[in-house]
């Protein structure tokens, strides 16, 4: 009896030495958490993530508006074989003006890939470019900590959330990525700014994002009138796992284009 007591004993002690040694940890700041988050998510080579987004077009003056909106949803995989080797899959469905527009896109040894409703084109296209174009699709920052402003952390089911907005700067350097690589369909990154930037993430235990929200408005630069409200979700599937990317074997009957078309 007295042996099983001090078992009993040396548990006890055991976890209210272990539940102190957790309380006098140091708890991270938001800042803490978004910086792990960034350096996790440049990391990963693979993801698999779907999304979903709505755009409202607001055009003319106070008075005179017209508004167009239309949503659309996708479904990405990224498989990154080597270092210079990446392959991309990803779906697409375009709904506007009560018409829907389905697109599918690949991408594979320099070339990205697109299939809209039966129409099938190609374009030499390198993996900074790809990356751009991903990022300017589904709204995702690669943007380093300096340009993130108005951090906030809280928790949901056990997992850390972070509330972030983008200050000036950073909104500049995140137009100027996206539209480099597209200056033909943009006009460049003087055709257009970024007035505002927000989002959140729910991240796991390793500080992935399993979930996140994303909401910008675009003007334009020149003198026109109106804008653009962005407003999106993804969620992350299997965060830091590796992701195959299934490649359909007709893409050597896509019909090459120039990217400047």
């Amino acid at each position: 009896m007295k042996a099983k007591m001090k078992k009993i004993s040396a548990l006890f002690l055991s976890c209210i030495l272990l539940f102190s040694i957790t309380a006098c940890q140091k708890k991270r700041t938001a800042k803490e958490v978004m910086q792990s988050s960034l350096k996790q998510s440049s990391s990963l080579k693979d993801a698999d993530f779907n999304g979903n987004a709505s755009y409202t077009i607001e055009t003319g003056k106070e008075g005179s508006q017209s508004t167009i909106n239309f949503k659309m949803n996708f479904d990405t995989k990224l498989q990154t074989l080597k270092k210079d080797n990446l392959k991309m899959s990803m779906t697409s469905t375009i709904n506007m003006l009560g018409q829907n527009i389905n697109m599918t896109m690949y991408y594979a040894d320099g070339y990205y890939y697109m299939n809209s409703n039966g129409t099938k084109q190609k374009m030499k296209m390198d993996i900074a470019s790809l990356q751009k174009q991903i990022q300017s699709t589904t709204g995702q920052s690669t943007l380093p900590i300096k340009y993130y402003k108005d951090l906030k952390l809280s928790e949901e089911d056990g997992n850390n959330v972070i509330s972030y907005s983008i200050n000036s700067d950073g909104l500049n350097k995140y137009v100027e990525n996206i539209t480099n690589s597209m200056s033909a369909i943009t006009g460049g990154s003087d055709s257009i700014k970024i007035t505002s930037m927000s989002g959140k993430k729910t991240l796991n235990d390793k500080d992935l994002p399993v979930k996140e929200s994303i909401k910008m408005v675009i003007e334009s630069n020149s003198n026109e009138v109106g804008k653009i409200t962005l407003k999106m979700d993804l969620i992350y599937h299997n965060p830091g796992k590796s992701v195959t990317v299934s490649l359909p074997k007709d893409l050597n009957t896509y019909q090459e284009v120039s990217s400047n078309n």
